[in-house]
């Protein structure tokens, strides 16, 4: 039995399906899992009870304070949560961070249960903090308990589960407060995940700290301004971050878009919506486990810069056939939208640009794990997620800027093509002028 401190005897890298069935890897993957549907339940919960108990435009300005507010402790205390991760047993930390979700989710059920708005948007604040809190233990882990070789389909298993619950817990949500008795019922839920997430915490195995050394602080701003300058002093660990950070923002504006042009350009019901978002997941899940034979089994960037160029060349045929797509006044359901001329064209550079998304980001992860010092490692990936943060806020708020200045939803996912190409083009000169990955 493993102790302590102690790492497995080296054996040989496993696949993702091995890791599946790895004790290493296989109680983290399924804390993650639970926690991001549950993250994703409840705030699509809350999205339909703000705009459906508040009503017109108070409900459309808490719809997107919940937008707000979950991803704001991302941008305060990621640093002290890397701090704290370095600090501290990761192991141990991620089994005190599942239980503090469970009480978390206890006010949440309460707020869901009398359907007090204020109340459940300081649950998701809450919830945020406590995703915030997770998140540099749960990217800092992986090179602890895995080897190197491991990281590529561990990370691409992450980032395809995390897609899937995005997709699902948002959908689970807003279906089911939609029920009779919907908010008790969400509540009884969102209770049994986060008690489920608990107890598979509770097999992640034991490991050391990797910095026992760090005092402890509690003001957010120099912990944030160190991180990110040990961050930016490794210019290798800076583009991925970056990398990482355009990634998120472009699938933050498919994410919201998407719906938006299904109603809005098509005239579509929600079952068109569903199917497009569905495609960007799927998409996303299997550029996310095609990253392992893209990069060769190891970690480097080479795959990177040819998977943004094929990103950025579908994302611009997706206009293209966008544009010849002819929806109708309201009602076009699935089956309408299938027959119209050019909609599986657009779902096939759907699937592909979200393919090479997951192609794009996995060995990105995986190099900042396994190249990042492991001292710094979980502070390092904090850096990375205010970075994340501030990328998703500010093409949020430039979206929804242009989309208020009159830009089509159409006219918004061109100039996201063309963003995506000019990415392409400079990391083709930067592999160029000497390679992504040396310093």
């Amino acid at each position: 039995m493993t102790g302590e401190g102690v790492r497995p005897a080296v054996r040989p890298p496993a696949g993702a399906v091995g890791l599946l069935r790895d004790r290493r890897f296989l109680p983290l993957f399924a804390t993650q899992l639970l926690g991001a549907f549950n993250d994703n339940l409840f705030k699509g919960a809350i999205v339909i009870l703000a705009v459906y108990r508040a009503g017109g435009e108070s409900g459309a300005v808490m719809a997107m304070l919940a937008g707000g507010l979950f991803i704001l402790p991302f941008l305060l205390f990621s640093a002290l949560a890397g701090e704290l991760a370095d600090r501290l047993p990761k192991p141990l930390l991620i089994r005190r961070v599942k239980f503090l979700e469970i009480l978390v989710m206890l006010l949440g059920a309460v707020a869901l249960v009398t359907v007090h708005l204020p109340a459940l948007l300081f649950v998701l604040f809450l919830m945020g903090a406590q995703s915030t809190l997770f998140g540099p233990l749960k990217y800092g882990i992986l090179p602890e308990l895995l080897e190197e070789d491991e990281l590529l389909p561990a990370n691409g298993l992450v980032e395809a589960s995390t897609f899937l619950a995005i997709l699902l817990g948002t959908m689970g949500g807003t279906i089911l407060v939609a029920l009779p008795g919907g908010e008790r019922l969400t509540a009884v839920a969102v209770l049994t995940i986060a008690l489920l997430g608990w107890l598979a915490s509770l097999g992640v195995p034991r490991r050391p700290a990797a910095a026992p050394e760090l005092r402890r602080r509690f003001n957010p701003w120099p912990a944030s301004r160190e991180a990110l300058a040990r961050a930016r002093g490794r210019p290798s660990i800076w583009r991925t971050i970056l990398g990482i950070s355009w990634f998120w923002a472009v699938g933050g504006i498919y994410l919201a878009q998407l719906p938006a042009y299904a109603a809005g350009e098509l005239g579509a019901e929600e079952s068109v919506a569903t199917l497009l978002l569905g495609m960007f997941v799927l998409g996303i899940g299997l550029g996310s486990l095609l990253a392992r034979p893209a990069a060769g089994g190891h970690v480097s960037l080479r795959p990177v810069p040819w998977a943004m160029a094929a990103l950025a060349l579908f994302s611009l045929d997706l206009v293209a056939a966008a544009a010849t797509l002819e929806g109708g006044t309201a009602g076009v359901d699935l089956t309408a939208f299938l027959a119209l001329p050019g909609s599986w064209r657009l779902l096939a550079d759907l699937g592909l640009l979200a393919t090479a998304g997951g192609v794009f980001v996995v060995p990105l992860y995986a190099w900042l794990q396994a190249r990042s010092d492991p001292a710094w490692k979980a502070r390092v990936i904090a850096a990375n997620n205010i970075v994340n943060a501030l990328f998703l806020v500010l093409s949020a708020a430039l979206a929804a800027l242009l989309l208020a200045l009159g830009l089509s939803v159409i006219g918004l996912l061109t100039l996201t093509g063309i963003g995506n190409l000019l990415v392409a083009l400079l990391l083709f000169r930067r592999a160029r002028a000497g390679g992504l990955e040396r310093e």
